[in-house]
């Protein structure tokens, strides 16, 4: 049996396939915690285009993703549900022209 390091890719694999996978993991965690914390405040209805643009302008200040997750929990454009999750990563694909980061913190990373 050979043991290899931690990050280590074989060779059969993709490494896009990787980026996508650890994209996947960081969601899930991101969601995760944004469960958390929506069970925490008092949520308020689902609006994916002000999530997108609260997401984005986190981001642009140097906020991590789960801090920019909170900040929209906060601002109550997230009703909890994984519905409105879904729907804020597929408004973020259709307005990542003008909010990229949005785009590539739920899509891309």
């Amino acid at each position: 049996m050979q043991t290899h390091a931690i990050g280590f890719v074989h060779p059969s694999r993709d490494p896009g396939q990787m980026r996508a996978l650890n994209g996947v993991l960081l969601l899930s965690i991101s969601l995760s915690v944004l469960s958390s914390a929506a069970r925490a405040l008092e949520l308020g209805p689902c609006e994916p285009a002000k999530a997108v643009k609260i997401i984005d302008t986190s981001l642009k200040e140097g906020k991590t993703l789960e801090q920019s997750m909170e900040m929209m929990i906060k601002a109550k454009v997230f009703d909890g549900s994984k519905a409105c999750i879904t729907f804020i990563r597929e408004t973020s694909m259709t307005m990542r022209d003008p909010y990229p980061r949005a785009f590539k913190s739920l899509w891309l990373n």
